[in-house]
């Protein structure tokens, strides 16, 4: 493996593997591999300036956008970090990600982020985009379903009870 990706080697799967091979992406595929959906992503990529155009086929950079996610995340970090006030200030609007506890809803079968007594996040789907606390420092991540729920890039055998903001 080139460059830092052997420190990070047992956090990869085949579909990081996989997209760390390719320079350019279509729409479909960048939506499906960073959990957003289409027109979030079609947007996203315009905003990044990451879109080529080729006669009619339409490429996207993914250097050029995953530096724009990580100004975005960086963005959005600070903002957590600012008062109210001052997140309203810099965004227009306030700007706050709330802390939960994940539990898992015997109804749905589905992740749900428990915020207090009688607060809910209302059950997560495939994709949903997540912070999780660990040992301190909250990593960013999405949650998917295979024979079971899982966090991309955590490993870890009991969901329930993880630390969580979104």
């Amino acid at each position: 493996m080139s460059g830092n990706l052997w420190m990070f080697s047992d956090m990869l799967d085949d579909e990081d593997i996989e997209m760390l091979k390719r320079d350019f992406i279509t729409y479909y595929q960048g939506a499906d591999y960073y959990g957003l959906g289409l027109k979030v992503f079609t947007r996203m990529a315009h905003e990044a300036g990451a879109v080529y155009k080729i006669g009619k086929k339409v490429l996207i950079r993914r250097e050029i956008f995953e530096e724009y996610l990580r100004q975005v995340y960086r963005k959005e970090t600070k903002a957590t970090v600012m008062t109210e006030s001052e997140a309203g200030d810099v965004f227009g609007k306030e700007r706050t990600m709330k802390k939960g506890t994940m539990i898992v809803d015997e109804e749905s079968g589905r992740m749900d982020i428990r915020f207090g007594l009688e607060e809910y996040y209302g059950g997560l789907h495939c994709g949903e985009c997540l912070d999780v606390l660990i040992d301190g420092e909250w990593i960013p991540t999405r949650i998917e379903m295979d024979d079971g729920w899982y966090l991309v890039g955590i490993q870890t055998d009991q969901l329930a009870g993880l630390t969580v903001r979104i």
